[in-house]
């Protein structure tokens, strides 16, 4: 992996960020992208300039999803501040060669698990590859990373928690610093996310969306009126970027 600060730009001269969701096939990563981009797109959409899904006639990811976002505009050039582009990795075991390609030259990570005791071997399977790929990265700060951990909307008796995390990434052979992670989990359930986000789309369209949603100064979503569950889905992909923009303006100051 690249030096976080060191960003890419694109054909206009703007700086891109590159996040990346991983997890194994069927945990949520199309699902929790989709509604973050719904989320943006209702919000300003102007600010999304991409959404491509490839996937196969099953509705699986293919290849990998894609959007692309912007950050601010400047008042000078008229062009963002930042793009941040955010990648899902297809799930299924078959696919490790793509994932690997996805995956390179990401400066922040969503590692998305799924809750359902199930999936416990997948999950685990995803981890330790995970390892294999950028281990030392996680462990040294190199690549910031947001543990998800999904489906939470399960019965208890259905689900691990998130103190059963911090068993599944020992099995897996993570490290120290990535294991103690679990106590900052975000729990999530993109299934009632987008139950909730379809109640917000029906109210928009019958109350109008600034009243209730929106400042009215900025046009952005007023966080506290929009219910956790699709808060929960916006938190990692926002935490994580800011995280990498503080690292990248450190890291600069202090060549």
């Amino acid at each position: 992996m690249k030096e976080t600060y060191e960003l890419p730009v694109d054909h206009e001269g703007v700086n891109i960020v590159k996040i990346c969701f991983w997890g194994a096939s069927l945990s949520g990563k199309t699902t929790a992208l989709s509604i973050y981009k719904t989320l943006k797109t209702l919000e300003n959409p102007e600010s999304v300039y991409q959404w491509l899904k490839l996937e196969d006639p099953s509705g699986r990811t293919l290849f990998f999803d894609q959007a692309v976002f912007s950050l601010g505009r400047s008042e000078k050039t008229g062009l963002p501040y930042l793009k941040y582009h955010v990648y899902t990795v297809p799930g299924q075991i078959r696919h490790k060669g793509q994932r690997k390609v996805v995956l390179e030259g990401s400066h922040g990570l969503i590692i998305l698990l799924d809750s359902s005791l199930s999936q416990w071997n997948f999950n685990l399977q995803a981890l330790e590859e995970l390892n294999e790929l950028v281990g030392p990265e996680l462990a040294n700060g190199t690549l910031p990373f947001k543990l998800v951990l999904n489906k939470m909307d399960l019965p208890p008796s259905e689900r691990i928690s998130a103190i059963d995390v911090g068993e599944l990434l020992v099995e897996a052979g993570l490290s120290e610093k990535l294991r103690d992670a679990y106590a900052n989990i975000i729990e999530t359930s993109c299934l009632k996310a987008t139950n909730d986000l379809k109640r917000i789309l029906i109210q928009i369209k019958k109350e109008g969306l600034r009243d209730k949603y929106k400042d009215p100064k900025t046009g952005r979503w007023i966080r506290s009126v929009l219910p956790v569950s699709v808060q929960r889905i916006m938190q990692p992909v926002e935490e994580l970027l800011r995280e990498v923009i503080v690292i990248v303006l450190r890291k600069n100051r202090d060549r």
